[in-house]
């Protein structure tokens, strides 16, 4: 059976005080995912365990957990896995503060493959709850041989554990409010691309049809006329009209995104741009919210450089990276750039950490300006 707290006579290989001055020393300053690698190594330091592990529960009953921080003979885990918990020990978490098997782990688990793969025989976790009770997940100890715990060193992993399920808390939160901002930009790009697209569709022909028939009415009325020259100013005020709502339903949402991709919505844009640009985009067929957050991120820094910095040429990079997309605008303007002033960057920044990516402005005095987002292509987390 497993015990909240387990009392084997047997004496610890370890002691709470060695327990909590170790890892209280190997964590001190640390935070966030750091924090909960060096919690992980440090207590496997200190249990000389084999395995050490920090798993969040990714659903309400616990059924499954993903590791996402683990220390295993003598090296840290690389990539996160998941795993149901049916038939293994770290199922009886959810409903035990503290849950011990000191030996003998997989006679009692059978159905434990992995414990039995790695040659575990012995376990220790500690449930890691929210504010509100709410189970995120645990803190386990495994190792190949017998695993004494004491009252006063299960209490010394209850401090960390303490610790971890605060860190997977923030981390739920910093979640959540992406998923949220990520919920109002959706919106506000749907609203933008019909907005954008009834101008298109709607004021921009009416405009067009109405340039057609200033035309026709000119030719039949003949030169050196005063109305004829009324209708002549007539029409260049419209074909200002034109270019203006066909900027501003650009800058709303471009029909060209929706219609013919990334690349040639982008060469729309710098075409008559009064600075050379030289545009590369290496990457085809991309999820909406990536694909429109690339746009903007271009069509911002390069109005940034025609406008503010006196650049003489401009080069546009879009191309595939690892899991995601690397978007990178550079000039050769006279740099100095402040990401924190105006709100055209700070609305990017916004729209860039919604997708859980970053945004980056490297903008020396004198030696132009570099601005790149990663964008990743997985799911948010």
């Amino acid at each position: 059976m497993p015990l909240d707290v387990h009392t084997d006579r047997t004496e610890p290989r370890f002691g709470h005080r060695d327990l909590l001055r170790t890892v209280a020393e190997g964590t001190a300053g640390a935070v966030g995912g750091t924090f909960l690698r060096e919690l992980v190594r440090h207590v496997a330091s200190a249990f000389d365990a084999k395995f050490v592990f920090v798993a969040e529960a990714t659903d309400a009953t616990g059924a499954y957990v993903r590791v996402i921080s683990g220390w295993y003979d003598g090296g840290w885990m690389d990539e996160p896995f998941e795993y149901e918990t049916r038939g293994k020990p770290c199922a009886l978490v959810v409903e035990r503060s503290v849950v011990a098997f000191p030996d003998a782990l997989t006679k009692r688990f059978p159905e434990a493959k992995p414990a039995i793969d790695m040659g575990l025989e012995s376990y220790l976790a500690v449930c890691l709850r929210a504010s509100d009770g709410t189970h995120l997940g645990h803190l386990a100890v495994m190792d190949a041989g017998p695993m004494v715990a004491g009252d006063a060193d299960v209490a010394a992993m209850r401090i960390f554990a303490s610790r971890a399920a605060a860190e997977l808390e923030r981390r739920r939160q910093a979640a959540a409010l992406r998923r949220s901002r990520a919920r109002v930009i959706e919106a506000a790009d749907a609203e933008r691309r019909r907005v954008g697209r009834d101008l298109h569709d709607g004021a921009q022909q009416r405009l067009v049809a109405v340039a057609n028939l200033l035309k026709v009415a000119q030719r039949r009325m003949g030169d050196g006329d005063d109305a004829a020259d009324a209708l002549r100013l007539a029409r260049d005020e419209l074909g200002a009209a034109q270019t203006e709502l066909r900027d501003l339903a650009r800058g709303l949402h471009p029909v060209a995104l929706s219609e013919r991709g990334l690349r040639n919505a982008l060469e729309s844009v710098i075409v008559g741009c009064e600075v050379p640009v030289a545009l590369d985009v290496a990457v085809d067929e991309l999820p909406d919210e990536v694909e429109i957050a690339a746009y903007f991120i271009v069509c911002e820094a390069l109005t940034n450089a025609r406008r503010y910095a006196d650049a003489g040429r401009v080069r546009i990079r879009v191309a595939a990276e690892a899991d995601g997309v690397v978007v990178e605008i550079a000039d050769d303007g006279k740099g100095g750039a402040d990401p924190s002033c105006g709100t055209g960057l700070r609305g990017l920044a916004d729209r860039v950490d919604a997708l859980d990516g970053r945004l980056e402005v490297d903008s020396p005095a004198g030696a132009g300006t570099t601005v790149s987002a990663q964008l990743p292509l997985r799911p948010l987390s």
